[in-house]
């Protein structure tokens, strides 16, 4: 299979071609377009957070603690406005929460080569990225969103490529051939999950209730608020 290194490389490349190509059409700033960079980077990564080991998983985990946190934090900048205290125990408890509790538990419940390295994972990761950033505009959301279902794709298909053996005339395909491209895995209820993520954030998308959606999720909040 492909190695941290390769993920690493063709990510950036996906990522650095869709930001120039929305660059040069006049549809995102240069600071976006970096950003769409950096984002297809990161998504070409994503489908290896079933892996249990080594340290460019730790990496990846040690990046979402913080990126996750920061963009949770924009999303709901109205809640936390001129509170600095609420803000500081945000960002500590969020990190804590992702890189001592969700990050274990991914290891855990997860097998390399399962649902998340599936078409369904990689679109899901490019709709939650939508929904983390759409408040800024529809159109650089779907760019951001782009960025990283491209780079995660382009981990599947790298790793598909690299699952066949091409020793002699007649390719020959390696065990995991097949496990990459794939629309399933072997565990029902990982796929069914994975399913049910795709199309709810799917709905709020397409059914155009995000705004909506929000604006529910900040009245409750503020109304926790002493």
């Amino acid at each position: 299979m492909a190695g941290f290194k390769t993920h690493l490389f063709w990510g950036m490349t996906g990522g650095g071609i869709l930001a120039f190509a929305g660059y040069f059409q006049g549809h995102i700033n240069l600071k976006e377009a970096n950003a769409v960079t950096i984002l297809g980077t990161l998504g070409g990564l994503l489908p290896d957070l079933d892996s249990d080991t080594g340290k460019p998983l730790e990496l990846l985990f040690q990046l979402l603690s913080v990126l996750i946190p920061m963009l949770l934090y924009y999303l709901f900048w109205d809640f936390f406005r001129g509170e600095v205290t609420i803000t500081l125990l945000f960002f500590a408890i969020a990190y804590l929460v992702i890189q001592y509790l969700v990050c274990p538990l991914i290891k855990k419940l997860t097998v390399h080569r399962g649902i998340m390295h599936s078409i369904p994972f990689a679109l899901l990761c490019g709709q939650v990225t939508f929904l983390l950033f759409f408040k800024i505009s529809h159109r650089v959301a779907f760019y951001y969103a782009a960025a990283v279902f491209l780079g995660a794709l382009i981990h599947l298909v790298l790793d598909e490529y690299y699952a066949i053996s091409f020793k002699g005339l007649i390719p020959h395909l390696g065990r995991f051939s097949g496990t990459a491209l794939a629309f399933y895995s072997s565990s029902l209820w990982a796929t069914l999950f994975v399913y049910f993520l795709l199309f709810s954030t799917g709905y709020l998308i397409i059914g155009g209730n995000v705004d909506v959606s929000l604006n529910k999720l900040m009245t409750f909040l503020q109304g926790l608020k002493i």
